[in-house]
């Protein structure tokens, strides 16, 4: 298993990915459907415009033998929440087959080593209040500092904040109690 910069011909299956995980990512309180051709055209703008908006738009994926498990996307911070040293989870799905088995935590690990060395010390997560993922950013320590309502079925979402040193601690000790990941 190994972690790298997703390229440019592996976003249409990172997409399927979001996609596919959009019902449970909504706590299955929305009745929108995801356009494949909209959603795609919308991440590789986001990612090609990345240098246009002065950011930096990190879009990693673990792969197994070259298959993907599970791909996450983060970048510096556009509102109010922390300007000047936070970073937004943009997106954080795995496959279903390969939940439990440390992906996320890789995949987060190394979102926050690497906005680390660009001076960031925290991370904004926007999450839905009814997603079963909450429980997984309350165990690494983030703690919800607002909410908001999105998407047109008017849907409440949960904005976290998590320490990157309290982040990158409890992530090393879920590894060390797993014992090994995968």
């Amino acid at each position: 298993m190994h972690i790298r910069e997703l390229r440019d011909e592996e976003m249409a299956e990172a997409v399927k990915l979001r996609i596919s995980c959009w019902p449970e990512e909504v706590g299955g309180l929305s009745n929108v459907e995801l356009d494949y051709t909209k959603e795609y055209a919308f991440w590789m703008d986001w990612k090609n415009r990345a240098k246009e908006n002065n950011d930096v738009r990190l879009l990693y994926g673990v792969f197994a033998q070259e298959k993907m498990l599970g791909v996450a996307f983060g970048s510096f911070v556009e509102s109010k929440e922390d300007p000047q040293h936070g970073v937004e989870l943009n997106g954080l799905w795995v496959y279903p087959k390969h939940r439990g088995k440390g992906v996320s935590l890789i995949l987060l690990k190394r979102l926050l080593e690497d906005f680390s060395l660009l001076g960031a010390k925290k991370m904004i997560i926007y999450n839905y209040h009814s997603a079963p993922s909450n429980q997984y950013y309350r165990k690494l320590g983030c703690v919800v500092v607002d909410n908001e309502v999105q998407t047109k079925d008017r849907i409440l979402v949960d904005i976290f904040s998590g320490d990157f040193r309290v982040m990158n601690l409890r992530i090393d000790q879920s590894i060390n109690r797993s014992g090994s990941i995968m």
